[in-house]
């Protein structure tokens, strides 16, 4: 789509027609309004953490109902896209304020704490060539440039957890230099502040498995020690893959949790 077909100002909203959208016969009106408005966002129309128009100003400018503006706004909310506030508004989901940047951080201790909640200690942070997992999981050539970073959570001074991170220097230039020296408590907050990228979704693979030679190392266990990996890949709201991160627990006295609520 072209960019200036979505850009006319903060507040500046287009007709279905004028819109570049699909046809109303190819898929529900209100789908529409809510690919758009991702367009939108996307192009920096509204930035994470600013307001969206009324959804009465939006259905002005799209001639539709404010009913169908408000089930595209609606579909944005559940997907975690948009934050509504009554009296406020509805806001672009930002990792700032009240919008939970540790949403996707779901190790804990047996005492109830979240690991995120004490500051991650980086022992490394450079260029380096993808690894083969990396590489695949953030869809680019085996060779190619990333940021690697490793940092290491503590538990009562303990070392818990080891974080081997890589984010592509592609999408993100300069971004190794950036954590290296700011070395952020949330990177995904990093990613938005500097690169406009929200991540909005993250796919978890995990795995039991005995500790290394370098787990055993930075961990201070034994070798042969059971541990627990989680491997993830992050995903902006365009759908890109931005990082790729694994993740290493002892869990004697910590474990992972997963809530769903039907």
């Amino acid at each position: 789509m072209d960019r200036a077909a979505v850009e006319g100002g903060p507040h500046s909203v287009l007709p279905i027609g004028a819109s570049g959208l699909d046809s109303p016969m190819a898929m529900p009106l209100y789908l529409q309004v809510k690919s758009h408005l991702i367009r939108r966002i996307l192009v920096g129309e509204w930035k994470p953490g600013e307001v969206l128009p009324s959804e009465m100003k939006l259905a002005e400018g799209y001639g539709l109902s404010q009913g169908t503006v408000r089930k595209a706004i609606e579909e944005l909310a559940v997907e975690g896209l948009v934050s509504r506030h009554p009296g406020r508004g509805t806001f672009v989901t930002s990792h700032k304020g009240d919008y939970r940047p540790f949403r996707f951080h779901l190790f804990y201790s047996d005492l109830g704490s979240r690991l995120v909640e004490v500051a991650p200690d980086y022992l490394s942070c450079s260029r380096s060539i993808a690894s083969p997992r990396a590489a695949q999981a953030l869809q680019i050539d085996l060779r190619a440039e990333v940021a690697e970073v490793l940092r290491v959570r503590r538990q009562d001074g303990a070392p818990v957890m080891t974080e081997n991170i890589m984010i592509s220097t592609e999408l993100c230039p300069g971004i190794e230099t950036i954590l290296q020296d700011e070395k952020p408590a949330s990177i995904y907050l990093a990613l938005e502040q500097h690169y406009n990228l929200l991540i909005v979704r993250v796919d978890e693979r995990i795995r039991a498995r005995a500790a290394s030679a370098e787990d055993a190392r930075l961990l201070q266990l034994p070798t042969g020690t059971p541990l627990l990996e989680v491997e993830r890949v992050a995903f902006s709201l365009g759908g890109e893959p931005v990082e790729w991160r694994l993740t290493v627990c002892e869990t004697s006295h910590t474990h992972y949790l997963n809530q769903i609520s039907g």
